[in-house]
Order: C-alpha cells, then sequence, then structure tokens
C-alpha cells in the first residue's frame, strides 16, 4: 500500500512524457527542416528526462526510500509543466 505514491508519480511522467513528446509532432506539421530538427531534440529530452526520473524513481522504490523515489518520479512532470508554461506565456 506504501508503494502507491511513487508508482503513481511514475505513471504520471510517463503519461506526461508522452503528452511532451506528442506535442512536439504536433508542432512539426507546418516546420522547415531547421525547426524539425529543434522538435527532434526537444522530443529526444524530454524522453531522456522521463526515462531517467521514472528509473532513478524504481531504483529508489528499491533501496526502500519511498519519499525521495516519490520526488524524483514527479520531478520531470513539474519540469515539463514549466517548459509548457513558459511557452505558452511567449
Amino acid at each position: 500500500m506504501k508503494f502507491i505514491l511513487p508508482i503513481l508519480a511514475m505513471l504520471l511522467t510517463a503519461i506526461s512524457t508522452l503528452t511532451a513528446v506528442v506535442f512536439c509532432l504536433g508542432m512539426g506539421a507546418n516546420a522547415s527542416a531547421t525547426q524539425i530538427r529543434m522538435l527532434k531534440l526537444w522530443m529526444g529530452g524530454f524522453s531522456l528526462l522521463g526515462l531517467v526520473g521514472i528509473v532513478i524513481g524504481i531504483v529508489l522504490l528499491r533501496s526502500g526510500q519511498l519519499g525521495w523515489a516519490t520526488g524524483a518520479a514527479i520531478s520531470p512532470t513539474v519540469i515539463i509543466a514549466i517548459i509548457f508554461l513558459i511557452s505558452v506565456l511567449k
């Protein structure tokens, strides 16, 4: 029962990472070649960020540090949300 919060944080990170990648794919519909290259880098960065957060969360979960596992698993979602807020406000 105590493992539910870190696992939910990992699922939320996976969903937010997938949403960020799909959002970048949607922006590439009418983009130039240079913009598509930049979008590919952003998609790779979002994917790597989400993957690293989930892997670190799993490692910390296995070592019994549930609070740190939740924090590590949810931090990519927070970073992605901040990036989206900045991009929407510009």
